[in-house]
C-alpha cells in the first residue's frame, strides 16, 4: 500500500509507523486497508501527514480519517448535484 521513490526513502521505523497509522485509519473507517477502492488515497494522506511532521500514529490516523470523511462528503454532494441536474 505505502510506496515511496528511492530519492525520498523512509526508514523501516518510518514505514512501520505509517503502516500502523494507515491500518488504524482504515479500521476507523470500517474499510479493508488493502482492498478498499480508496486505500491508496488514504495511504498517500498518511504519507503526506508524516512528511508534514506528524509522528503520533493515532493523531496521523485521526487526521487522515477526517480528511477522508471530508472528501467523501464532497463526493456525495457532487453526485447529488449531478443527479438533480439530470432530472431537470
Amino acid at each position: 500500500m505505502l510506496r515511496r521513490s528511492p530519492e525520498n526513502a523512509y526508514s523501516t521505523e518510518d514505514w512501520d509507523l505509517m503502516q500502523r497509522a494507515h491500518t488504524t485509519a482504515s479500521e476507523m473507517l470500517h474499510r479493508c486497508p488493502k482492498t478498499h477502492e480508496n486505500a491508496d488515497r488514504l495511504a498517500r494522506t498518511v504519507m503526506r501527514l508524516f512528511d508534514q511532521g506528524v509522528r503520533d500514529e493515532n493523531i496521523m490516523a485521526s487526521r487522515a480519517v477526517n480528511e477522508e470523511t471530508v472528501l467523501l462528503g464532497i463526493t456525495l454532494l457532487r453526485q447529488d448535484s449531478l443527479a438533480s441536474e439530470a432530472k431537470s
